[in-house]
C-alpha cells in the first residue's frame, strides 16, 4: 500500500515557453534517495542532476518516471550491473582483456554490493542523504547544478573514459565537483540553461499539508517513512 497524501507532489518546470510536470510516488523518492546515498558527493548535486535528467527526457518526448530513470542511470542500483548482469560481465571482460586485473577485481567487488544498495530502506540510508531528499521535497532545496543532466566521477580514469564515450556533453563549472570521491556535472548539448525544476503539490504550492510521505515496500518491509511532517518542516524553514 502506498500513501503520499493529497494532493500528490510533483516536479514542475518551464522550457522554451511550455509548462511540464512530473508526478512522483513514494517509490520514486526512495529510489532517488538510494542513488544519492550510493553515488558520492556532492549529494545535493547528484539528486538534482537525476531529477533534471528525468525532467529533460520528459521535456523531449521520452515519458519515464523518476524512479525508473534513477534505476537505469545510477550504476549501483541498475540490475544490469549486478553480479550476473550483462553490463557488469562485459566490463569485467573488457578490463581483463586490457590486463587490468586489479580493475576487474574492483568491479567484481562493487557488483557484489549493488543488490543490497538497491534494496536499502529509508532508515538504512545516511542521515545526510535523508536530509537532502527531505529538503528537496519540502521546497527547501533549489538545484545547485542548473543544466546538469549527467554526472560521473572526477577521478582521472573514470572521467576520461566517460568523456570519451560522451563527447557532446557540456562540462559545467568543474569547481563544484572535482576532488576525491566527488562527481562532476554535464549538460546536454543545447541544454546548459535547462533548469528551474521545482517541487509542488497538486494545487501548485510547496507541500505543507501535514501529511507523512510513506511507501509500502512489500517483502515484509512494511511502511517506511521517507519524509516528515511537511507542514512542520515548512514552518521551521520559513519562520
Amino acid at each position: 500500500m502506498t500513501q503520499l497524501g493529497n494532493p500528490i507532489p510533483r516536479f514542475v518546470w518551464q522550457w522554451r515557453g511550455a509548462f511540464y510536470q512530473l508526478p512522483v510516488t513514494p517509490s520514486d523518492i526512495l529510489m532517488l534517495a538510494r542513488a544519492v546515498d550510493s553515488e558520492g558527493y556532492p549529494r545535493e548535486g547528484v539528486a538534482w542532476a537525476l531529477i533534471q535528467r528525468a525532467a529533460w527526457l520528459n521535456t523531449n518526448g521520452k515519458k519515464i518516471s523518476l524512479g525508473k530513470l534513477v534505476e537505469q542511470y545510477a550504476q549501483p542500483l541498475n540490475p544490469l550491473w549486478f553480479p550476473t548482469g550483462p553490463k557488469h560481465l562485459a566490463e569485467v571482460a573488457r578490463l581483463q582483456r586490457l590486463g587490468d586485473i586489479a580493475g576487474a577485481a574492483t568491479e567484481q567487488n562493487r557488483a557484489l554490493l549493488r543488490p543490497a544498495k538497491a534494496k536499502k530502506l529509508w532508515h538504512e540510508l545516511g542521515a545526510e542523504t535523508r536530509q537532502v531528499i527531505t529538503d528537496i521535497m519540502v521546497g527547501k532545496s533549489q538545484s545547485p547544478v542548473t543544466g546538469a543532466t549527467h554526472y560521473w566521477a572526477s577521478r582521472g580514469p573514470d572521467f576520461l573514459s566517460n568523456q570519451a564515450r560522451k563527447p557532446d556533453l557540456v562540462l559545467l563549472d568543474p569547481g563544484y565537483g572535482f576532488g576525491p570521491g566527488r562527481n562532476v556535472f554535464f549538460a546536454e548539448k543545447g541544454g546548459a540553461k535547462f533548469g528551474g525544476v521545482k517541487v509542488q503539490d497538486g494545487n501548485g504550492s510547496i507541500p505543507g499539508g501535514g501529511g507523512i510521505l510513506t511507501a509500502g515496500m512489500g517483502n515484509g518491509g512494511g511502511p517506511i517513512v521517507i519524509g516528515l511532517l511537511l507542514g512542520y518542516a515548512a514552518w521551521k524553514w520559513f519562520s
